[in-house]
This record gives C-alpha cells, sequence and structure tokens, in this order.
C-alpha cells in the first residue's frame, strides 16, 4: 500500500514538474519574441526619426517638413498598430497553450486523486480483513484457552469428588 501511494505520489509530483517545464519554455520563448518585436519597432522608429532629422536639415520650406514629420509618424504609428495586433494574436495563443496544459495537469490530477481514493479503499479493506482474522483467530484460541480450562477444572472437580468418597 505505501508503495502504490508512493508512486501515486511521485507520478503526480513528475505531471506537475512536466507542467511547470512546459509553463517556464513557454513563457521564456513568449518572453523572447515579445521583445524582440518591440526592439524591432523601436529600432524601426529611431531609424525613421533619424531620416527625418536629416531630412528636416534639406528641406527648403515648413510645409515638406510638415508633410514629411506626418509621414514618419503615420508609418511608425501602422507599425505599432500592427505590432500590437502580431502581440495579441501570440498571446492569445500562449492563453490558448497554458489553457491547455493546465487541462492536462487537471486530468491528470483527478486521475492520481482517484488512484489515491481506490489505493486508500483497498488499504482500509485489507487492515479490516487482516483486523477481522487476528480477531478471529484470538477469539477462537481463547475459546480453546476457556475449553481447556473448564476441562481441566471438571476433572479437578471429579478427582476431588472421588477423593471425598473414599474417605
Amino acid at each position: 500500500m505505501q508503495n502504490e501511494m508512493m508512486n501515486i505520489v511521485k507520478q503526480f509530483n513528475d505531471s506537475a514538474m512536466a507542467s511547470a517545464k512546459k509553463i517556464g519554455e513557454l513563457n521564456m520563448k513568449t518572453f523572447e519574441t515579445l521583445s524582440s518585436k518591440q526592439a524591432e519597432l523601436v529600432k524601426s522608429c529611431v531609424e525613421m526619426g533619424t531620416k527625418n532629422a536629416e531630412a528636416a536639415t534639406k528641406v527648403k520650406d515648413l510645409s515638406e517638413l510638415s508633410t514629411m514629420q506626418q509621414e514618419v509618424t503615420r508609418t511608425c504609428g501602422e507599425k505599432w498598430v500592427a505590432n500590437m495586433r502580431e502581440a495579441t494574436d501570440m498571446l492569445t495563443s500562449v492563453r490558448d497553450e497554458l489553457t491547455a496544459i493546465m487541462e492536462e495537469a487537471a486530468k491528470y490530477t483527478q486521475s492520481g486523486a482517484e488512484q489515491a481514493v481506490e489505493a486508500g479503499k483497498k488499504a482500509a479493506t485489507e487492515a479490516v480483513e487482516k483486523t477481522t482474522a487476528a480477531v478471529e483467530k484470538a477469539s477462537a484460541e481463547v475459546v480453546e484457552m476457556t475449553k481447556e480450562a473448564a476441562d481441566k477444572a471438571v476433572d479437578a472437580t471429579k478427582k476431588a469428588a472421588a477423593k471425598a468418597k473414599v474417605a
């Protein structure tokens, strides 16, 4: 019984560690991907800003500078929006993966709990059977000892009675 329970606990721990490892790997992959995308986006906007600054020194009038700045702002804004959509899609996918991992862990936990309950029932049944057998054995021994004692008492009484008749 103890070995069975230890195996159930070991399996539960192994499953929990596997789930934790999957979650850790997923978190690391997500962090690396998001960080990379954000770094690319910032780099792109900084490059556009630098080009805009260089071009600003070469413009001939204020309306040309304004148009150029609007174009840079629009392009950078579009990239930010696209990045946010990609990040949202990716995080939705991550959420779905995490949900799947947790559902798998929950199924295993339920299965492990059912196994533990069955093992507990089995152990309790075995304990009751052993106790019942021990009580029956002890009762039989007490009955036998009582019978032997009664037989000896009867024999002793008969011998005493026989001696009393002789005397």
